[in-house]
């Protein structure tokens, strides 16, 4: 990965529980506040990929697999309330090989753009981990 680690580089010496999972994959312990004084942790995963010769961050945060818990009207409603991210399916594997899908709150954010402008790309991962949080605590009553 050749822009993350510069783009993440303030959120390191801040201390931030940040870490790299894999060669393509961070994983930020990220920290919500809220009005009330209560705090919760999202994880947020951070990663690279070029679409037609162009370089976005690819910023996505687990929400919970797809499964009868959820009601797909209420999904569609919450994903109304992001202004870059967007609430998604993604298959996957899980550790005992079920092949399930999960739902994220995702954003695919140009790196052109972040590196002009770290604060969008903060604003974006605070969004990207405020809406699945907000899902996990409102609907499922977890925290994921």
């Amino acid at each position: 990965m050749k822009h993350i680690p510069a783009l993440l580089s303030d959120s390191f010496a801040k201390g931030y529980n940040i870490k790299l999972l894999n060669e393509n994959t961070y994983s930020w312990d990220y920290p919500l506040l809220y009005k009330d004084g209560s705090s919760r942790l999202q994880f947020v995963y951070l990663g690279e990929v070029t679409i037609l010769e162009k370089d976005y961050l690819y910023i996505r945060s687990f929400i919970a697999d797809f499964s009868d818990k959820l009601n797909a009207m209420q999904l569609l409603r919450e994903a109304d309330l992001g202004y870059l991210s967007c609430i998604c399916l993604k298959p996957y594997t899980k550790s005992d090989g079920t092949q399930v899908e999960g739902v994220y709150a995702q954003c695919v954010f140009p790196v052109e753009l972040a590196q002009q402008n770290k604060e969008a790309f903060l604003n974006v991962v605070h969004e990207v981990a405020n809406r699945a949080d907000a899902i996990e605590k409102k609907y499922l009553g977890v925290d994921n």
